[in-house]
């Protein structure tokens, strides 16, 4: 971008996924989306890391600090409240810990029949 033209947002190089509802991924690309997404956190659940985030956010777009710090910021704050994106569908997870342990029961069934 050259210097002097105003832009509108700052797209992040690496998108943040972060989980929404039962097993909803959420992609945050941008420093707008960041701030958007913070300022309509829950106020009762802000906490040290939700502060630093918003600052982190503030700061990038004051130019003070690298966008990408902002991004860890933001990740920080997603770790913390337990909604960064592991890749793992919390309702097949729950499902195939369910199997495992109706298999384990239906072995020691079988185990325990055979004595």
């Amino acid at each position: 971008m050259q210097e002097g033209s105003i832009r509108s947002d700052i797209e992040l190089r690496t998108p943040v996924a972060i989980a929404v509802g039962a097993g909803f991924k959420r992609e945050i690309a941008s420093l707008t989306e960041m701030q958007n997404f913070l300022k309509e956190w829950p106020t009762v659940r802000r906490g040290e890391s939700y502060t630093a985030a918003m600052r982190a956010c503030e700061a990038a777009w004051a130019a003070e600090i690298e966008l990408d710090k902002a991004r860890q910021a933001f990740l920080v704050f997603a770790r913390k409240v337990g909604i960064e994106w592991t890749g793992a569908d919390p309702v097949t997870v729950l499902r195939e810990a369910k199997i495992r342990r109706n298999q384990a029961r239906e072995s020691q069934a079988q185990h325990g029949a055979q004595h």
